[in-house]
């Protein structure tokens, strides 16, 4: 019977430290989505990436592309404007890049996808600074920049897509960025 009360509490206080824990990361990841924000709304300038990508840990960062659900931006203000299963960055950007934006969606996704575009640029601007080292070859910082650039690129077509109204154009800009995603996972992803 004793040894059932240590367990007990035992499991009780690891009950406790994982939940303090799992505050910890969620004010960190708010923390995290709060600056990346701040950095998409002004514009992504150099000097204050470099200074956001000081007090940023690369996972959290990452984390952004994740769906709302999991600590990610999501996309839209709020939870709703797409499926919960398409929440996030990461999951939208494949189905933008292979059906784009329907005809009768075009109006409700402009801001959204413009807001996508920015964090997007954002991430990939702090993500500059994060550079996983490696004595590896193909996980050199060349090739982090180049991936990061891609993703810049592809966020800057996919802004100026939504704003001169060229739907068709917003598959090719995702493609870009979701290509960048995909080939980063492959080469530094372990």
């Amino acid at each position: 019977m004793k040894f059932m009360r240590i367990t007990g509490l035992g499991l009780a206080l690891a009950m406790l430290a994982a939940g303090t824990g799992l505050a910890w990361q969620g004010k960190d990841n708010k923390k995290t989505l709060e600056a990346l924000d701040a950095l998409a709304k002004k514009g992504n300038g150099a000097a204050d990436a470099k200074a956001a990508a000081a007090d940023l840990e690369l996972e959290a960062v990452m984390r952004a592309f994740k769906p709302r659900a999991k600590g990610g931006f999501g996309v839209g203000a709020k939870a709703g404007l797409v499926a919960a299963n398409l929440d996030g960055i990461e999951a939208a950007l494949p189905g933008l890049q292979k059906k784009g934006v329907a005809k009768s969606d075009e109006a409700k996704m402009a801001e959204p996808l413009t807001d996508l575009a920015h964090r997007v640029a954002a991430i990939a601007a702090v993500s500059d600074h994060k550079w996983p080292e490696s004595k590896e070859a193909s996980k050199s910082k060349k090739k982090w920049t180049e991936l990061n650039d891609m993703m810049k690129e592809g966020a800057e077509a996919l802004a100026t897509a939504v704003k001169e109204k060229k739907w068709a154009d917003v598959k090719k800009a995702a493609g870009k960025m979701n290509t960048s995603c995909s080939e980063c996972h492959s080469v530094f992803r372990d």
